[in-house]
Order: structure tokens, then C-alpha cells, then sequence
């Protein structure tokens, strides 16, 4: 990888030195606000990309997750419960509690967590990615890059106009959007959009062909957005922009399928009588995922979520979309921002950013992954920030010119959950047959005697846990950024911002079974007897809080070695906030007798703030006359105190546990070859690996070694097997096992997209247009345990357009993934079926047609 580098470096360095004749085809200058004002991309000391508004549209970029194909060592993905942005190779974990390590601005407003973003992109001005720590203009949570989003806003002077749009896809997917741009005075214009898209999903589910009302196709999409937009230009010198948008994402159905159905040589009891289970009610279900193993796309699932409609009539909830007989998400979200900007006489600019916004939703997810009814987990959120930002800008025409805010932010954050194990699987006289008792869950017989198997009392058909988690959020930052002219040529941009934060929590969870009913607690001895024992669950109540203060500096030289040349160093440091584990399993504390602290929290709570450091060199170029941009950035970062997350049982355990040192370089090129075709290459390679990481979780491979050694002790002769070693508390009792990454490469070695635009005027007026792109990436880890079993083959995918375009209207024919490469955009192991893993697909071949009117 380092011969990589060096290789990708010296070709970045000789394109940005070549020279040529004169050529009369020009780029389009690019304007960004990256550093808070409008300046060219050319002119900004910092590696990113822009993608215009127009671009999205035409090459039918849907959503975040399809945006992060088109950028370099950027990846979006979702999960059952989270979406996960990664850039660099540095991303987050499942838990709902992380903050990102990739910041996201919508008309400069934070969105706070990335639930927030879940919904689709659409009606654009343009969209600016920014690699590496951008603390001090951007703020926490920035410490691996930001994606700053401008929606087209309401023109003024302009007479009405808009366009209407219709798309159909598929999948039985269609598109409808209309945009429209009313005058109201001289000095004032508002904008509407609209967008409506659905489809009835891209995976087939075998299940259904049972007649049981499973999903037969998943997962379906019914999504609508809008947004309301109004610029007002009260003098010369003064701009106000509002606007507020309102969106409403359902998703019936899930993207996950069984990879592999295997166990492990040495399993718990638990699992194996999942086995047992599976074996006799679907004895063709393993070799069915073998034949299709990791290029599998469809699904065998029941779909259930069992406990989602008791979880929502506690709380006073009509769920009427993911409710008790179907897995999925309603996501609703809302955002409000006005911003407002002022010249001021003596040629300072005030800035005022103020934002209001949210999201609720309603999730339900059938958590075993298998075609039984076992684990139902449901989730009912909401989310509510509020943020003013205000900033001073001094002139541009001297030799020194800064920016100077100040920043304040609040957030609640909600969750209440159900997680309910079906004791039954579905099938009590199956169970019955198999363990004496109509459900697994149950005291044995040796312990109860006669009480054997009395349901509500000893035996449950159906237990688990009911959770509410809360947290608020207050942080303030002051902030400073200035550059100073040494020469006409050479330039330094220092800057400080210093951030505090505080958090409080309250964190409970209660047992629960269905005698008494699945949202109501119990004390039940028997029933907490049995969620201990099997599951690791105890009751418990938490409230903490924590406080933390942040001093970020950066450093920027640039030297501009011709009007058309710069090349810059930086050193950059950032930081992610942070908090307290979401999940609703999280261990209480215990004595050294094995008593239960209830109100204190057990290890993997309370997770610390994650850092960084960053240094970067690079340079761009503007060649052949402004006909060919190269761009490119060396970079270096050390990221401290990581925030990781690892899967145990039916949850997630967060802990600092990792720092890792990451190097790379990134190439952005465009080229317009000549009027009628433009061409772009943007490439980037990445080393990445863990400096220290010794307590990432085992995988289930190592967990089967570790068991066959039988019952461990602190005294034991041997405590680790394939690398996976147990851990022991002071008073010696085991509180896990863990392996050691250290050293353990992670992100994709490569990835990229090239590009071609072709343009060809025709004699009646029409104008021909065709697109190409190509998306590619290396073989990446999909799992935190670094599972060889979970690491996803490099691929690349093909995408395609073509169309005719007059004044008015176009259409246009496009394909996605045209060559229908099966990928999934994630990996994890099934919850109590040790060997087992599963994969999170993403959508094969696509092929549609859009019209366009615009007036």
C-alpha cells in the first residue's frame, strides 16, 4: 500500500506540473462555502469534492447512501437501527448514542444524529464534501470530514417558473416531483418542492410463498418530502433566508438475508436448541443459504416483530404502519432554518444561522433474522434540536482577513423499546416435544419439582424487557479562524475553537412477560431468574451525566505558485463527543456475592470523548487553459480513545478501546475534453490499520474455541483460543472474552469513480446527452470482529444515461448497476445462532425513464 501512495503521489504531482497548448473548451468555475464565504473550489486549501444539484438530479442520486459512491473514501450505509457514515475509513458503530464522526449541514444547520438524514436528496443547489478533521468553521463531530448541503433556495428578480418531473423505475418504483419559484414583490420570492417516490422492493421473500401474510417483496419504500423556501432582500446589503421542509420515509420489510446457516462446534445450549428447532421445521434451510452463500439477494423471513403494538398502546401511539405483524420503519422528520446575512458599512459581513428540527420514528424489527418467531425488538424515537450560530467576517482585500462566531446547540433524545423473546418459537407442542414444556423459558424441573412448567409463574411463552432512554444535550463553542498574507503569494491560516458540553441521561429497563402483558414490569423472580441466566439482562435504573470541554487549533500554509497553481500543508485536529450506551441490555454493576447494584451502571456505559489529529499536504491545478482541474491532498491522522462498538447477545457494548493511524491520498480530476464531452476521475487510496485494539470482540469462531475449553477460571491453565482471550474481574469472575486487532487493517484499500458527459447538439434543436459512470472499491470488513467470513470482495459498478433534452423538456433512459453486481452494504452475526451471519443487501440492477417539463 505505501508503494501505492508513493506511485498515486508522484502521478498527482507530474499532471499538476504538465503544461499545454491552448484549448478553446472551458470547466465551469465551481463556487464552495466551505470556509463560511463564496469562493472558487480551486481557492480552497482543503481536500473535497462538490457535486452541483444538477448532477444529483441527472444521474438520479437518490438518497445519502447512493451519494457515497460518487465520493471517494466517503460510505454511507444503513443498518436495522442506524445509518453509518465512514470517512477515511472512520466511521460509527449500531449504537443510536453515537454522535457521527462525519458532521452533516443541511443550509447550515447541523443534523445532529444521522437518523436525521435517513430520507432522500432532492431539489439542490449543490453538495460539498470535505475530508479530514474540519473543527474549528464546522465544529464537534467533525473529526473525520463534513458533508455541507445547500438546497436550491427561492430566486429573487426572476419571473415564475419550475419544472414537474415523473420517473418510473424497477421494482415497480415511481418518481413524481414539481418544483415551483413564485415572485411575491421586487424583493421577495418563495419556492416550493415536492417529491413522492415509492416501490415494492428488490428481494424476494421465500417465506411468503408459505401463506403465512409474511412480506412477499422487500423492502417496499413509500417516501414524501417538501419544502417551503422564501428569500427576502430587505435593502441592498441584507438577505434572509427561511425555509422548512417536512418528510415522511416507510419502509415495509428488511434487507437482510442469511448469508450462512451453520453452527459452531461448541455452542450454548440456547443456540443449540435453535438448531434443533430450525432442523425440524425447516431441514432444507441450510443448504438453501449455502447454495446462494454471499451473492444470495433473497430473503426467507417471517417479518415479524413481536411486542411492537403492546410497546406503542403503553405509550399512547397509533402504530399503524410497524406494528405487531410487520417489520419496518416510519421515519418522520423536520427542519426549519433561517438564515440571515448582512453587509455592513464598513465591509464586514454579519451572519446569523438559526435551526429547529427533528425526527420521530417508529421501528420494528424481526430480530432473530430467521423464518421463526423468537426475537421481535421495536423501537419508538424522537429527536429535537434546536442551534443558533452567529459570525463576524472581516474584509477579504487586506492582508489579514478572519471569521469569528459563536455557537450554541440543544438535544433531546428519546428512545423507549421492546425486546421480546417468543419462548414458544411459534410452535409450543413442537416445544413441548423437544423440552417437556410449551416454552423454552422455564425453570427446569430439577429446581421447581412440581411447579414444573405453570405458565406466568415458572414457565413464559413470551418474556423480555420494556427500556426508556433519554438524553439531553447544552453545547456552546466560540470559534476564530484568520489568514494573513506574508507575501502576494504565500499565506497562513490559523484558528482555535474551544467547545463544552453536557450530557444527562436516564436510562431504565424492566422485565416483562406476556401473563402480565409485554409493556407492563414484573418483579417476577423467575421470569428475572430466566433473563439473567439466558440473555444477560437485568432490570435496572440510571441516571448520570457528564460534562466535557474541547480545544481544537488548525494550521494552513498555502503558497500559490501561479495563478492557475497552489499547494498547501495543514494540521487539523477535531473531536467527537462523548455519552452514554443506548442499548437496553446494558449490565448493571455486581458485588463480589454477585449482588445486583440496580441504579449503577456496569462497564461499557460510559464511553469518552474520541480525537484526532491530522496532518495534510496537497495541491491544486488548473490546467490547458481552464479546460483541466487536478486536485489532490496527501494526508496523515492519528485518531485516539475510539469509540467502538461490539454485539453481545441482543445488543450493543461501547467502550474507548482503539486508536488507529490512517494515511492516504486523493485525486480529483475533470477534464472537458472538448464541448461536447467532459470526463472526471476521482480516486483515492487508503491505510488505515489499528495502532492498539485489544478488546474488540471475539468472533463466533473464536467464541466456539474458547467454549470447548470448557468451564475457565482466573486460575484456569489456558483462558484463550485462536486469539481469543477471557476476561476476568478483580474478585476473578468472567466478565467476557476479547481479541486483539492491533495491528488489523481496516476500510477499503481503494475506491473511486471515473465519469464521462457527452453532449451532441442535433439540427432540429434537440440536444443529445449520454452518461457513463463507473463506481469501484476494494474489499472492506463489515463487521467490528473483523469475521473473515463478513469481509465483502472488491467490486465495481456500472451506471448509464441517455436522453434527449429541448428548451422546455427532457428524457432520459438510465440503468444503475447495470450489470446487477450483488453488494451488501453490511454484516452481522445471528442473535443466538452461534455460526450463523447475516448481510444487509443493497439494491441490484435498476432501470428507469424520467420526463422533465420545465416552465
Amino acid at each position: 500500500m505505501k508503494t501505492s501512495l508513493r506511485t498515486m503521489s508522484a502521478l498527482a504531482l507530474a499532471i499538476a506540473t504538465a503544461s499545454g497548448g491552448a484549448y478553446a473548451a472551458q470547466l465551469e468555475e465551481v463556487i464552495v462555502t466551505a470556509q463560511k464565504r463564496a469562493e472558487s473550489l480551486q481557492d480552497v486549501p482543503i481536500s473535497m469534492t462538490a457535486i452541483a444539484g444538477e448532477k444529483i438530479q441527472e444521474a438520479s442520486i437518490q438518497s445519502m447512501t447512493d451519494l457515497g459512491a460518487y465520493v471517494p473514501n466517503l460510505s454511507i450505509t444503513e443498518n436495522a437501527v442506524n445509518s453509518i457514515i465512514s470517512m477515511r475509513g472512520i466511521g460509527v458503530g449500531a449504537n443510536q448514542s453515537f454522535e457521527q464522526s462525519v458532521g452533516v449541514y443541511v443550509d447550515g444547520i447541523h443534523y445532529g444524529k444521522s437518523r436525521h438524514v435517513r430520507t432522500g436528496l432532492f431539489d439542490l443547489g449543490q453538495v460539498e464534501v470535505l475530508r479530514g478533521p474540519q473543527g474549528i468553521l464546522f465544529g464537534k463531530n467533525t473529526l473525520a470530514g463534513a458533508i455541507n448541503v445547500t438546497s436550491a433556495s427561492a430566486v429573487v428578480g426572476d419571473d415564475m417558473s419550475g419544472r414537474v418531473s415523473a420517473s418510473r423505475e424497477s421494482n415497480q418504483g415511481e418518481i413524481a416531483e414539481a418544483v415551483i419559484n413564485m415572485p411575491v414583490s421586487d424583493n421577495m420570492a418563495v419556492r416550493l418542492a415536492i417529491r413522492d417516490r415509492s416501490d415494492d422492493g428488490y428481494m424476494n421473500n421465500g417465506f411468503a410463498s408459505t401463506g403465512n401474510g409474511a412480506q412477499p417483496n422487500m423492502p417496499s419504500t413509500d417516501e414524501q418530502i417538501w419544502r417551503l423556501s422564501a428569500t427576502w432582500e430587505p435593502t441592498d446589503s441584507t438577505t434572509i433566508k427561511f425555509k422548512h421542509g417536512e418528510s415522511d420515509f416507510v419502509r415495509l420489510g428488511s434487507t437482510a438475508a442469511l448469508s450462512r446457516f451453520q453452527p459452531e462446534p461448541n455452542i450454548a445450549a440456547s443456540n443449540g436448541l435453535m438448531y434443533a428447532v430450525m432442523g425440524i421445521m425447516y431441514p432444507n434451510y441450510g443448504a438453501m443459504v449455502a447454495a446462494g452463500g454471499n451473492e444470495q439477494t433473497d430473503g426467507f423471513r417471517d417479518s415479524i416483530s413481536v411486542g411492537g403494538l403492546a410497546l406503542a398502546q403503553s405509550l399512547g401511539r397509533d402504530m399503524d404502519r410497524t406494528h405487531e405483524k410487520a417489520e419496518g420503519t416510519d421515519t418522520q422528520t423536520d427542519s426549519t432554518s433561517l438564515n440571515i446575512e448582512m453587509e455592513l458599512d464598513n465591509g464586514y459581513t454579519l451572519s446569523s444561522v438559526t435551526g429547529v428540527g427533528g425526527y420521530e420514528y417508529e421501528d420494528g424489527i424481526d430480530a432473530d433474522f430467521l423464518p421463526v418467531q423468537f426475537i421481535g425488538r421495536s423501537d419508538i424515537s424522537e429527536y429535537d434540536q434546536k442551534s443558533q450560530e452567529l459570525r463576524l467576517s472581516s474584509p477579504t482585500d487586506g492582508d489579514l482577513s478572519w471569521v469569528a462566531g459563536a455557537y450554541w446547540q440543544e438535544q433531546t433524545q428519546e428512545i423507549d423499546r421492546t425486546v421480546i423473546i417468543d419462548g414458544t418459537l411459534g410452535n409450543p407442542g413442537l416445544m413441548t416435544a423437544i423440552v417437556g414444556c410449551s416454552s423454552f423459558l422455564n425453570i427446569p424441573a430439577a429446581l421447581t419439582g412440581p411447579a414444573f412448567c405453570i405458565n406466568g409463574v415458572t414457565s413464559f411463552n413470551q418474556s423480555g424487557r420494556v427500556s426508556n432512554w433519554k438524553q439531553e444535550t447544552d453545547a456552546w463553542a466560540v470559534f476564530f479562524q484568520g489568514t494573513y498574507d506574508i507575501t502576494d503569494t504565500l499565506s497562513l491560516t490559523a484558528g482555535v475553537r474551544y467547545t463544552e458540553e453536557e450530557k444527562t441521561v436516564h436510562a431504565e429497563t424492566a422485565l416483562v412477560h406476556d401473563t402480565t402483558g409485554l409493556a407492563t414490569p414484573d418483579l417476577n423472580p423467575y421470569n428475572a431468574a430466566i433473563n439473567a441466566a439466558s440473555f444477560g439482562s437485568w432490570a435496572h435504573v440510571f441516571d448520570e451525566d457528564r460534562k466535557t470541554d474541547q480545544l481544537m487549533p488548525a494550521m494552513n500554509l498555502q503558497w500559490e505558485m501561479s495563478d492557475t497553481s497552489l499547494f498547501y500543508i495543514s494540521y487539523s485536529e477535531g473531536f467527537k463527543s462523548g455519552g452514554f450506551n443506548a442499548v437496553d441490555d446494558q449490565n448493571p454493576a455486581f458485588l463480589a456475592d454477585g449482588t445486583v447494584l440496580r441504579t449503577t451502571p456496569g462497564i461499557g456505559f460510559e464511553y469518552e470523548d474520541e480525537t484526532a489529529e491530522s496532518f495534510e499536504i496537497g495541491g491544486k491545478h488548473t490546467l490547458m487553459d481552464g479546460a483541466m482541474t487536478v486536485n489532490w491532498a496527501m494526508f496523515s491522522s492519528e485518531y485516539m480513545d475510539q469509540q467502538v462498538s461490539t454485539f453481545v447477545g441482543l445488543g450493543f457494548v461501547v467502550a474507548n478501546a482503539a486508536s488507529s493511524d490512517i494515511q492516504g491520498i486523493e485525486v480529483d480530476m475533470q477534464w472537458q475534453y472538448s464541448e461536447q464531452l467532459r470526463l472526471g476521475a476521482n480516486v483515492a487510496l487508503l491505510d488505515a490499520e489499528y495502532g492498539e485494539f485489544d478488546s474488540a470482540g471475539c468472533t463466533a469462531a473464536q467464541d466456539s474455541a474458547l467454549l470447548g475449553l470448557g468451564t475457565i477460571t482466573a486460575s484456569s491453565p489456558v483462558t484463550s483460543a485462536m486469539g481469543c482471550q477471557a476476561k476476568f474481574l478483580p474478585d476473578g469472575s468472567k466478565s467476557g472474552q476479547a481479541q486483539s486487532l492491533t495491528g488489523d487493517d481496516f476500510g477499503a484499500g481503494y475506491s473511486g469513480s471515473l465519469t464521462a458527459d457527452y453532449i451532441q447538439p442535433m439540427s432540429n434543436g434537440l440536444v443529445m446527452f449520454a452518461s457513463a459512470d463507473y463506481n469501484f472499491t476494494d474489499e472492506y470488513k463489515m463487521t467490528g470482529d473483523h469475521d473473515p467470513i463478513d469481509i465483502h470482495d472488491g467490486f465495481g459498478q456500472v451506471n448509464l444515461r441517455v436522453g434527449v433534452r429541448a428548451e422546455n423538456w427532457d428524457f432520459m433512459i438510465y440503468g444503475k448497476n447495470v450489470t446487477d453486481k450483488q453488494v451488501a452494504s453490511g454484516a452481522f452475526d445471528i442473535p443466538l445462532a452461534s455460526g450463523s451471519h447475516g448481510r444487509y443487501r443493497a439494491p441490484g440492477e435498476v432501470w428507469g425513464g424520467r420526463f422533465t417539463y420545465r416552465f
